[in-house]
């Protein structure tokens, strides 16, 4: 594998982006578009960035952080004041030249400070302007107090993970913040796209709750189309859907039904896959609890090593519960190049996680993160006479971002089709293509028994929304030759099956390239294309299992704890989405396509990149620490007064139980935000000199834990949340995917939409994250029904009569119903 310093001018060199974001989202999308050749300017205070301050650090020093060393890798620094006059000019001349700018203060806060990105964006229309906020740019709550925590528990995802009898439980670290980064990067390479057509830039408003919202597995879905919540399920989903303890740690298994038979015989009980009752355990609880007890007495005899090598053998979905000191041995990312040694002047030598995707092979090569303020002489001093800006025509027409772009949609399930909905929702023309007898496996997820259930389901439909369809068999010669037509008149081809199909259905990179030289090919595996692991069957939960996410989080003296969905899944889509965009620029750039390989376990170490940093120097991030905080408290997740009237339902829309947990999530971040607390809260215990300092606080967690949640058990969730933030405490309900449909702040910003499905009826769905104050977003239509536009794009795309047509229908080659 060659460098991206080896290899010439990477994607965006001569893109200047101004990192004027204080946390980690910004942080980490403005460090992804670093790594792939953009001049990135990190603008901090004169005390430095607040993620300079985050513990753990190597000294004292603003420059021990390993948070902000890791989420700055690639930047320059300049310190400014932004309270000044002098500090707002700089700013100004510093903004004046650039392409992009990304911020994430609250809404209003740069203007109201004299630095007028409006302006900026009329003086220059090529610039973009991304501004990524827990609640986005308008509405009633755009101006709330946010930390990690309150904005996780904002989105859906918090109310889903967890123990049922127990709070809802925040994931390790910065999740929310890097799910939204990862949206950064992407939307700001598709705009990217458009301003290197010629078109103006835009402002883009990224919502972290909305961003949650959009990714709640068939959660979101289920309460979407059938008005059914969701509560926590542990880290038991079903049998072949969970954790299990074994002799030396943990295991997890994660299997789709045509993988139930690998299960079974890796456990020694190969029988079981010839006995109807054991084939469908979500429909068969009874038997689901048999092979729970089954896999947990055989897992607990073996060691995970053991259970590991004897899954590769029967080619089983188990995966190992990674520690970060696993990973920076693992055999498969050592083949891969993955970790890069970097000199730091504080943090010494240390390890970084790459990028999750290479480009022709080649992995970006990453430089240290800056020392605060170390560029400011050079890039403001009074020796810099400015940058001046190429002149480049801006037309004024402002078409969707991928208006254009075709894409070939191979990908089944979830990560795929969620990254190619990215595409279709800026305007490309997307083409799922599935297989006569090997239709997308979540056809089957909530599907109804009449003639077209398989055209039913809420998860593939909002997942697949905006889309063409065809059913094309691609193990046929007639099959490929019609694809190879396709391919002809397409930009983009995409797929995630197991490594080697690919290669087996001829659409393979040597393939594309010789038929269309100018193609764009996304390879998303799981572990990699080649390695040690490349063969390891990987889906969502696996792959967080296998990324280090897991063995980071839990309940304090519990053990690891997955996720409430199948992590891994959508933030893979969401860089596959920016990966396409990447290519587009490079093709822009050289006139010719590329070959990228997302490894989807590679992207989802790199959103717990700063414990993999600190594991890398001897220093030790402290784990499974549910929902408190190294340098806040209060902070956790706290019971209000039960509702009515939320239920969770089968797909009949017959009533599973009802659901009346409310909670609401509170962090003081410090010490004036405690008095504001005690404050409210009105309760002597709390008038304790030792608790007026975060060190006494922290040290008496379980009492003051006690006097908040006697307070919040009188109120009712949002009540709460309304109180804290009028108090200038951060908090919010935690709410369920049910829930943001109701909740104020999304239907303020019209989050929710809907349209007809031929078969499914009206169909709510999730308005596109990426928003656009300059472009109308898509209006969003239907999924496809299966086969649906087989003769259309044949006949629009591949040049066939309709003879040629019927006989292909014929043959077996297309078809509008599933033959298997």
């Amino acid at each position: 594998m060659s460098t991206a310093s080896e290899a010439g001018p990477v994607p965006l060199h001569g893109v200047r982006v101004i990192d004027l974001s204080n946390g980690v989202a910004g942080a980490y999308g403005a460090k992804m578009l670093a790594a792939w050749g953009a001049d990135v300017i990190k603008v901090e205070p004169p005390e430095g960035d607040p993620t300079r301050h985050r513990l753990p650090r190597v000294g004292d020093s603003a420059d021990g952080s390993i948070l902000f060393g890791y989420l700055n890798t690639g930047k320059r620094s300049v310190a400014v004041d932004p309270l000044t006059r002098e500090g707002i000019e700089a700013l100004t001349a510093l903004v004046a030249p650039a392409d992009v700018v990304i911020e994430s203060h609250a809404p209003g806060w740069w203007a109201r400070r004299g630095l007028d990105l409006a302006a900026a964006r009329k003086a220059n229309p090529a610039l973009i302007v991304c501004s990524v906020t827990p609640y986005g740019q308008d509405g009633p709550q755009a101006g709330w107090l946010s930390t990690p925590l309150t904005a996780f528990a904002a989105g859906g995802q918090m109310m889903v993970t967890g123990d049922e009898d127990k709070p809802p439980m925040k994931t390790a670290g910065y999740q929310a913040d890097y799910q939204a980064g990862l949206h950064v990067f992407s939307s700001v390479a598709t705009a990217l796209v458009a301003v290197k057509r010629g078109e103006p830039g835009d402002h883009l408003d990224i919502s972290m709750q909305e961003v949650q919202n959009a990714c709640l597995e068939g959660f979101g879905p289920a309460a979407m189309v059938r008005g059914s919540d969701a509560s926590r399920a542990g880290n038991q989903l079903r049998a072949i859907w969970g954790m299990y303890a074994c002799a030396d740690g943990w295991v997890g298994v994660s299997a789709m039904a045509r993988q139930t038979g690998a299960v079974y015989a890796c456990i020694g009980r190969p029988e079981l896959a010839d006995d109807p009752a054991f084939l469908n355990l979500l429909l068969n609880p009874e038997m689901n609890e048999v092979v729970q007890v089954l896999i947990g007495e055989w897992a607990a005899e073996r060691t995970a090593a053991e259970i590991f090598a004897e899954a590769g053998r029967q080619r089983a979905p188990f995966s190992l519960v990674a520690t970060p000191e696993d990973l920076l041995e693992n055999a498969q990312l050592k083949h891969q190049g993955f970790w890069q040694t970097l000199e730091h002047p504080v943090l010494g030598e240390h390890k970084v996680p790459g990028m999750p995707f290479t480009l022709d092979d080649v992995l970006p090569v990453q430089s240290r993160a800056p020392l605060l303020g170390e560029h400011t002489g050079e890039l403001l001093g009074p020796t810099h006479g400015g940058d001046s800006r190429e002149e480049v025509p801006v037309s004024g027409q402002r078409k969707p971002l991928l208006d254009g772009v075709r894409v070939l949609d191979f990908s089944q399930v979830w990560a795929g089709p969620y990254a190619a909905r990215f595409m279709a929702d800026m305007g490309a023309d997307v083409i799922h293509i599935e297989g006569p007898n090997f239709a997308d496996a979540v056809r089957g997820v909530g599907r109804s028994e009449e003639p077209r259930g398989f055209d039913q389901s809420a998860y593939f439909n909002e997942y697949n929304r905006n889309k063409r369809g065809m059913a094309l068999a691609m193990d046929k010669p007639e099959g490929h030759e019609a694809f190879l037509r396709l391919l002809a008149k397409s930009d983009i081809v995409l797929e995630n099956w197991s490594v080697g199909v690919a290669d087996r259905l001829g659409v393979s990179w040597d393939v594309i390239r010789e038929a269309n030289p100018r193609a764009i090919f996304i390879q998303m595996p799981a572990f990699g294309q080649t390695g040690p692991e490349a063969n390891r069957v990987g889906f969502g939960p696996g792959i967080e299992q296998m990324g280090g996410l897991v063995a980071l989080q839990g309940y304090e003296g519990e053990g690891p704890h997955r996720s409430g969905i199948s992590y891994g899944d959508p933030n893979a889509g969401i860089v596959a989405a920016g990966a396409a965009a990447i290519g587009l620029l490079h093709r822009e750039n050289t006139g010719e396509g590329c070959h990228i390989v997302l490894r989807q376990r590679d992207n989802l170490t790199g959103m717990v990149g700063e414990y993999m940093v600190a594991a890398s120097i001897g220093i030790d991030i402290p784990r499974q620490m549910g929902n408190r905080d190294l340098q806040m408290a209060p902070h956790g997740v706290y019971r209000c007064l039960d509702d009515s009237g939320r239920y969770q339902a089968d797909v009949a829309g017959n009533i599973v139980r009802e659901l009346t947990d409310t909670w609401v999530a509170i962090a003081c971040e410090d010490d004036d935000q405690w008095e504001r607390l005690k404050g409210l809260i009105g309760d002597p215990r709390l008038n304790r000199a030792d608790y007026d300092t975060l060190a006494g606080r922290k040290a008496d967690e379980g009492t003051l834990d006690q006097v908040v949640g006697e307070w919040t058990a009188t109120r009712a969730a949002e009540a709460a949340a309304d109180e804290l933030q009028a108090a200038g405490v951060a908090a919010t309900p935690v709410l369920s995917p049910l829930m943001l449909l109701g909740n104020r702040q999304m239907v303020a910003r019209q989050a929710f939409t809907s349209y007809d499905h031929p078969i499914a009826g009206t169909q709510i769905s999730t308005r596109p994250v990426w928003r656009l104050q300059d472009r109308l977003f898509r209006t969003v239509g239907p999924a496809p029904c299966f086969g649906e536009h087989n003769r259309e794009v044949l006949r629009e795309l591949g040049d066939y009569s309709d003879s040629e047509i019927d006989a292909l229908e014929a043959a077996g080659v297309i078809t509008d119903e599933p033959t298997a």
